[in-house]
């Protein structure tokens, strides 16, 4: 009986040496996987199944050394010791490579410095040892969003380059935000790279196409190119998908205008004003379409509604004394023509109507009416015109009929 609980004695610590083993190779599993907490737990198991292994002892010590440096550099993150958390994560990282809560905690450490290239790259490495690790895709979407912010604040303050740096950076992370393609396209356009700017809404739109404001400022970008049929198409786009986009029914009613196709142009800008009753813009290119077709007093109708809205407007003023001179309404054209001026002290265009004001068809006075056109012609664009109506002024006879 005492030889058979001898052996029993014997197997049982064979056995338990046995088990302590497999539990010591579980958690070197673990480590080489990026485990550190299932390898701690396996090696003390392993310790209670053989408390006399001294290397078991050992290792635990290392593992919980690990698993301090983990805890302190999660803390040095939370309070902003980010240097301190580098260091910590890195030296876990030297004894576990594959240790997707150092990668991940690595990330956010270069993430508050700013450093977010560098942090996502630690991200995206995390991701390759657990593609379902949720901290770092969440981090990475967070990332892209703080670039993204950032790059507009960039562009607002006037930093065109450093911005599209940034945003090029945001594809580089999430190749499918389409927002920031858009904000390449303004800022493109605003450098004066039109050909890139519509490169980069058409991104946009291959990603969303049923954004209406990416169609809209695509054919702004268009028109501006130069690309009237294009510019027309992209603004038709926007308000078949948007009908109360009062901007780019005023951009086609333009669009009109340039294909002289007056009525249509029309209509649009009246389609605009019911969507939107005070906008200035609309009443203002109205007033300047019913002009091409000859009715002034429609002309005139429209023009001073565009100033009742919007005051400072300088050009409808000027468009409105046109129109009252084409009526030959000669004070209210002088009003109209004094409004553009006070606003806009260098302006031919206000000076040019102020002096066709004045003659009021050869009943004014002719030294002021020169006068007027003198200050007309100080402004190259109108040089022609004014020293024509200089001419007819001082020499009524040569237009004589």
């Amino acid at each position: 009986m005492k030889k058979i609980i001898l052996i029993f004695i014997a197997l049982s610590a064979i056995y338990a040496q046995s088990s302590a083993l497999d539990l010591y190779e579980q958690s070197q599993k673990a480590i080489a996987e990026g485990n550190i907490e299932l390898a701690g737990e396996k090696i003390r198991a392993a310790i209670n199944a053989d408390k006399s292994n001294d290397n078991f002892r050992k290792e635990f010590d290392r593992l919980n050394g690990l698993r301090n440096k983990m805890i302190n550099g999660n803390r040095s993150v939370k309070d902003g010791r980010f240097d301190d958390a580098l260091q910590a994560f890195s030296e876990v990282l030297q004894s576990v490579p594959n240790s997707t809560e150092a990668l991940y905690g690595t990330g956010k450490a270069h993430e508050g410095k700013k450093d977010f290239m560098t942090a996502v790259d630690f991200y995206r490495r995390s991701l390759r040892i657990d593609s379902n690790y949720t901290k770092s895709k969440k981090s990475i979407s967070n990332v892209a969003k703080k670039l993204y912010n950032s790059a507009n604040q960039d562009y607002k303050n006037g930093n065109l380059e450093q911005a599209l740096t940034k945003y090029n950076q945001v594809l580089s992370i999430n190749s499918r935000l389409y927002q920031a393609y858009f904000q390449m396209g303004v800022l493109q356009k605003k450098m004066g790279n039109l050909s890139l700017s519509i490169e980069s809404y058409l991104k946009a739109l291959d990603i969303k196409k049923t954004f209406d404001k990416g169609w809209y400022n695509l054919g702004l970008a268009y028109r501006e190119n130069g690309d009237i049929e294009n510019a027309k198409k992209s603004f038709e786009e926007t308000v078949r998908l948007n009908k109360k986009y009062y901007k780019a029914h005023k951009s086609l009613g333009e669009i009109f205008i340039d294909k002289e196709e007056f009525e249509n142009a029309i209509n649009s800008f009246k389609t605009a004003i019911d969507i939107r009753p005070n906008y200035s813009a609309a009443y203002h290119a109205l007033g300047i379409t019913y002009a091409k077709i000859g009715n002034y007093e429609k002309s005139a109708e429209s023009l001073s509604k565009a100033v009742e809205i919007s005051p400072k407007e300088f050009l409808s003023w000027f468009h409105l004394a046109e129109a009252h001179n084409k009526l030959n309404d000669c004070e209210s054209a002088k009003k109209a023509a004094l409004e553009s001026i006070d606003l806009k002290k260098n302006f031919g265009g206000g000076w040019f109507e102020l002096g066709i004001a004045e003659y009021c068809g050869g009943k004014g006075n002719k030294n002021t009416t020169i006068n007027h056109f003198e200050k007309a012609r100080n402004d190259r664009e109108w040089r022609k015109m004014a020293e024509y109506e200089i001419d007819r002024v001082r020499n009524p006879e040569k237009y004589e009929q």
